[in-house]
């Protein structure tokens, strides 16, 4: 015990902290070349299955990248949850429920992508234009009267947060509230 709050302390007072530990971990995962990059996954999963992304989140199971991600089928009025090994971009589990009154907020966004002929993937990446980054997250929303991507992203330079308004396709400001 007393070798771990020496270590503790050695970390602490040397400046490192277990956020900045877990943001390079993050980073090197996303940045290793055996691993499908979160665009080239979400390409290939609305070449493969029907409806359109409307979450998209990564996470870090047992050291392994895995990517997670909801798909709403409006014609069959489900959502199906995803993952994703980032190696090989092998399925893992799936889960198909019927829409319920929650994702009211995503289906207004994702029925305007419908009416846009949009797709998550050609979303993304018009928000993404000139960004060097990786995504952490995305996901739709409605609120407000305006239907938008939510991104949040990491580089070398840390975390950052986005939204992209559907119906103009241009940035929005956002707004902070806690």
């Amino acid at each position: 015990m007393a070798r771990w709050l020496v270590g503790l302390v050695l970390i602490s007072s040397s400046g490192f902290s277990v956020a900045a530990w877990a943001e390079t971990s993050i980073l090197e995962l996303l940045s290793d070349e055996g691993n499908l990059t979160p665009q080239a996954f979400l390409l290939q999963v609305e070449k493969d299955y029907p409806g359109i992304i409307s979450e998209f989140e990564i996470d870090i199971e047992n050291g392994e990248l895995i990517y997670e991600l909801s798909m709403i089928d409006t014609s069959a009025e489900t959502v199906t949850e995803f993952e994703f090994r980032a190696k090989d971009g092998r399925l893992v589990t799936q889960q198909v429920s019927t829409l319920e009154a929650d994702d009211r907020d995503e289906l207004i966004a994702v029925n305007l992508m419908e009416d846009k002929s949009l797709t998550f993937y050609t979303l993304v990446d018009k928000a993404m234009k000139d960004k060097q980054a990786f995504i952490l997250e995305a996901q739709l929303d409605h609120d407000l009267g305006i239907s938008y991507l939510e991104l949040k992203l990491i580089n070398g330079d840390g975390k950052s947060k986005m939204a992209f308004d559907i119906k103009t396709l241009r940035p929005l400001p956002l707004l902070k509230w806690d």
